[in-house]
């Protein structure tokens, strides 16, 4: 059967610039078809709209280029899958308008179709097409084209980090979610050592591109090092600490 891959962003939530994203398979084995889309800030806009929005989006693009089901339809939102299957009542009226939009156009095409979730990690494309503003423009890094500064299997890290870093190694393109999870649990070999110990192990090319990356900020530029020499892919470090760093950002609003 036809498959739908979808999810949907807002940054900030709320109110935010939203993205939405939504891969199609299909059966017939023709290439697969992506899809992306963006609305401008907005207060109403949130994570939960861009998701259904996306989840629209997606179901109109795939009756447009000739779906006609049966369809499989995959998402990382609980909320959305779980409503949109009939598990969880819609209680925001924002949410209830696409629902019914969705559940109108499924009706109308006679389309029979069945939501199941997934992890963010087995939704990776759709997650990267979501991204809002020039991030959703920027592909993701090709599997064979990733760089390493050292192999997590011989580096002196716990089993379960090497588990999890060998996770988003192998993603092409990693959420949010499985970033914000990464952690060390403690301190490892890496945790004290100064930034030029850090660069003189992780070798030159390492602190271009961290210095590059986070300029005239030696915290960040070591972080993303120590991630390097863990085993994580370069792009990714990056990646990762710059998560870290809107993440403490959101928390100190907060308070």
């Amino acid at each position: 059967m036809d498959k739908i891959n979808f999810d949907g962003s807002c940054d900030p939530n709320p109110g935010g610039r939203m993205g939405f994203g939504w891969v199609i398979s299909w059966k017939n084995g023709k290439p697969a078809t992506e899809g992306k889309n963006e609305k401008l800030r907005h207060p109403e806009n949130t994570n939960n709209v861009a998701e259904y929005t996306a989840l629209k989006e997606g179901i109109l693009q795939y009756l447009k280029l000739g779906g006609n089901g049966p369809l499989q339809v995959y998402g990382d939102s609980k909320l959305v899958i779980s409503q949109m299957s009939g598990k969880w009542k819609v209680k925001n009226q924002n949410l209830a308008v696409i629902h019914g939009q969705i559940h109108e156009t499924i009706k109308k095409h006679d389309l029979k179709v069945k939501f199941d979730w997934v992890p963010r990690d087995q939704n990776a494309i759709a997650d990267g097409l979501a991204m809002p503003g020039n991030a959703s423009k920027k592909a993701p890094v090709k599997l064979e084209d990733r760089k390493f500064v050292a192999d997590t299997n011989v580096a002196p890290v716990s089993s379960q980090l090497r588990l999890k870093i060998n996770e988003l190694n192998t993603s092409p393109a990693p959420g949010f979610k499985s970033f914000a999870q990464l952690r060390v649990g403690g301190l490892d070999s890496f945790s004290k050592k100064r930034f030029d110990e850090l660069g003189e192990e992780a070798g030159k090319k390492a602190v271009e591109i961290v210095k590059k990356e986070f300029p005239n900020d030696t915290k960040n530029q070591a972080s993303a090092l120590r991630w390097m020499l863990r085993g994580l892919g370069t792009d990714l470090a990056v990646q990762k600490v710059k998560i870290d760093v809107e993440i403490s950002k959101k928390r100190n609003k907060r308070k």
